[in-house]
């Protein structure tokens, strides 16, 4: 391992993060926030010099697999604390910045916050708001400048348009990678940026459109913001107003599901704005390297894709189980409705709801949700879980360890399309599919005993709480269905956790606990 590359790796992100604060400090701005306006400061400030003295400890030069998985892994969590810092200048506690930090960069979701005000936006508690770092520094240099003859107080108390778009741009940002970002960025990275673009993109698919790892991360970026502005464009004209199409559109394509409204799409009470939405959840849940085929050289890339055709198949096989067995209220197409909204949005690991009473639901329903959780969106995707692509193999190799019980000396080999799996990459998907549902299971269990003096959290609450985390969902059911607030503090750490882990593909982060990995 060496050290000096890693910590100039991570340098480069906080200093990328801290330029990026800026953004919602302007939002904050722009709404007379002036609460949000420091916070967003400070946290840039501490970012960029935080960074700087990182590069300056470390140096540049070749990034080897080392290297690069204990860069992308700590970057992560460099980038979570600080992007945490907003939230605990303006009052929330350390862990539940953490919480809600690392929600919005793994595009998960689940947040702790409760409150809203009389428009249903999401508001901090006005108790640890008044006794925040911001709100004493506001309060200084209101008394500094009336001694000086100056008047002036602050601005825009009780509202949080700034702090709800940086939850919405942190998904934005981590939905298709922050290391990515900082491989698009940098040319000049090379060799590096293609170990680098490989530790992040963990998984059986290594598509990188072109022979550059930079120009392909720059090509994904381009396609995945010019989607996200077509989603802007749409949901405005659809009547949603400006700011919410904006962060609905950052939670979207990353298929993350942060909203600014506290009963997310359920506000707008809007079909229209419900299915531009799911139609852009499935783009989200599908390969990017599909999307810029069909932009640019074939129009039936999405028929022809086999990973694609079954991930519409799994979506019309569960939403058909939730009409006729999900004990949803109301007729054929109410039902189609919600059900296949809710469908998209678990298993495309977005998280956005149609409906408050979906908790309600059949045990059918319930477990058909769990089970999509786990599944999750395409390989190349923004969405989490064990991968469309990952669950068709295991399931043509099913069939072929059938099929040759019955003929031992048959010939044949397990084919994703026109491509045979060969054996170096079948062995890594097969055993992927294993360790994501032993490591569910295992922090499942986890979660049950941190938390069982609490009658409330059953056998539904941690199986979709860790389904829900680890797949990048947000929503789960019982007591977690809406938010985390009532969970104890050894199970935030837990979903914090699962959270991490399952937004890196688990692998990267388990590396971290092997020796060989820190030997120089």
């Amino acid at each position: 391992m060496k050290y000096p590359i890693v910590l100039d790796v991570i340098g480069t992100v906080l200093k990328i993060m801290g330029l990026l604060l800026f953004v919602p400090g302007l939002v904050s701005a722009y709404y007379h926030e002036t609460g949000g306006v420091v916070a967003f400061a400070l946290t840039s400030l501490l970012s960029i010099g935080s960074g700087m003295i990182m590069s300056h400890w470390g140096k540049k030069g070749e990034v080897g697999n080392k290297e690069a998985f204990a860069a992308v892994s700590l970057g992560w969590l460099a980038a979570t604390f600080f992007g945490s810092l907003p939230f605990t200048f303006m009052g929330l506690s350390l862990l539940d910045s953490l919480f809600e930090s690392i929600s919005g960069f793994s595009a998960t979701g689940a947040t702790i916050l409760v409150e809203s005000n009389s428009q249903g936006y999401y508001i901090l508690n006005s108790t640890l708001v008044n006794g925040s770092i911001c709100t004493a520094l506001v309060n200084d240099l209101s008394l500094v400048l009336n001694a000086y003859g100056i008047a002036w107080k602050a601005a825009g108390v009780g509202t949080f348009y700034g702090l709800l778009f940086w939850r919405s741009f942190q998904q934005l940002i981590g939905g298709l990678g922050i290391i990515l970002m900082v491989v698009a960025i940098f040319p000049q990275l090379r060799v590096a940026g293609r170990q680098l673009y490989r530790a992040e993109t963990v998984g059986p698919s290594k598509d990188t459109i072109t022979p550059r790892a930079t120009a392909t991360a720059r090509i994904l970026w381009k396609v995945y913001l010019l989607l996200n502005g077509l989603e802007i464009i749409l949901l405005y004209a659809s009547g949603m107003p400006f700011y919410d199409a904006v962060c609905t559109a950052f939670s979207t394509l990353a298929t993350g599901g942060f909203s600014p409204q506290a009963s997310s799409l359920v506000a707008y009470n809007s079909p229209l704005i419900e299915a531009i939405v799911a139609v852009f959840i499935i783009l989200g849940m599908s390969s990017f390297t599909l999307h810029y085929r069909v932009l640019t050289s074939d129009r039936l890339a999405w028929l022809k894709d086999e990973e694609f055709r079954f991930m519409i198949a799994i979506l019309a096989t569960t939403t058909a189980v939730l009409i006729f067995f999900g004990g949803i209220d109301g007729g054929l197409l109410e039902r189609f409705r919600f059900a296949a909204f809710q469908v998209i949005s678990f298993m495309g690991t977005c998280g956005f709801v149609n409906s408050l009473d979906y908790d309600k639901w059949s045990t059918a329903a319930k477990l058909a949700l769990i089970m999509v959780m786990l599944i999750g969106g395409c390989i190349g995707s923004t969405a989490g879980g064990i991968k469309v692509g990952r669950l068709l193999v295991d399931c043509k190799y099913a069939y072929y360890e059938l099929f040759h019980m019955l003929h031992p000396h048959a010939l044949m080999s397990v084919r994703l399309g026109e491509t045979r799996v060969q054996e170096g990459v079948l062995r890594p998907m097969l055993f992927y599919s294993f360790f994501y549902l032993a490591v569910w299971l295992a922090l499942s269990l986890g979660l049950a005993m941190v938390s069982s003096m609490d009658p409330r959290v059953d056998l539904q609450v941690v199986a979709s709480a860790i389904a829900s985390c680890m797949g990048g969902v947000g929503p789960g059911f019982g007591i977690i269905a809406f938010d985390w607030s009532q969970m104890g503090q050894a199970g935030k750490m837990i979903g914090f956790f699962a959270m991490y882990i399952g937004r890196l593909e688990l692998l990267p982060i388990f590396l971290l606990f092997i020796p060989e990995l820190w030997r120089k």
